[in-house]
């Protein structure tokens, strides 16, 4: 077994529906209590898994086994992300992480960080699988991102979005996780992605940056 699903929850009663869904898979839960925000939770996943294909489950996501071997395979065959309920349901190599980073916790409280993430994809021209192919309950969010311009104010401090050229202002975070060195894994490039539709743009998009090495 070279994979593990991580159901990411602060309320029980769904992430134990979500893992029911599992049996018989490697899934286990991480309670998201008190985490600041979604990508802190993420990334906890990251550094506490032993292995290197991980699978992020949200507590409203409802997969199937068949689902599960899907994500592998497509790993397997070198996409960089593949997402069956976009940032609901979604699995990546460590390889991943190490190559362009970890999510960014400054999105304090959640929000934007899935749009954060698509434009590192892109920036590296690493692959992206979208769709909303599970099921998936519709419920409130549990983060408090609705309630706050905070996340939208970070992203266009980090992005500047004008027209169909995305230029980088902000550096990535240097978070003291450690999850071994970089192994060179050759992903697919972002021109194979496959998108919804409000994504579609990225395909076109031309990344550029202000930062000076």
């Amino acid at each position: 077994m070279d994979y593990e699903i991580i159901i990411i929850s602060n309320r029980p009663h769904l992430s134990r529906e979500a893992q029911s869904c599992l049996a018989g898979l490697n899934s286990r839960i991480l309670d998201g209590t008190n985490y600041p925000s979604f990508s802190k939770l993420v990334n906890e996943a990251i550094v506490s898994s032993w292995y290197e294909k991980i699978i992020i489950c949200n507590d409203k996501a409802r997969p199937t086994p068949a689902a599960v071997q899907k994500i592998l395979t497509m790993l397997q065959d070198g996409w960089g992300l593949v997402g069956l309920y976009r940032f609901g349901f979604f699995g990546f190599k460590k390889d991943l992480i190490r190559k362009i980073g970890f999510f960014d916790e400054r999105f304090i409280g959640g929000g934007y960080e899935d749009n954060d993430f698509t434009r590192r994809l892109k920036e590296a021209n690493i692959s992206y699988y979208e769709s909303e192919e599970i099921d998936y309950i519709y419920l409130p969010t549990s983060w408090q991102y609705a309630k706050t311009n905070f996340t939208k104010n970070h992203f266009f401090k980090k992005w500047r979005e004008e027209g169909n050229v995305t230029t980088r202002q902000m550096a990535e975070e240097d978070y003291p996780y450690d999850i071994g060195p970089l192994q060179n894994i050759n992903f697919t490039t972002f021109d194979k992605s496959v998108l919804l539709p409000y994504n579609f743009r990225l395909k076109d998009m031309i990344m550029k940056t202000d930062l000076v090495d």
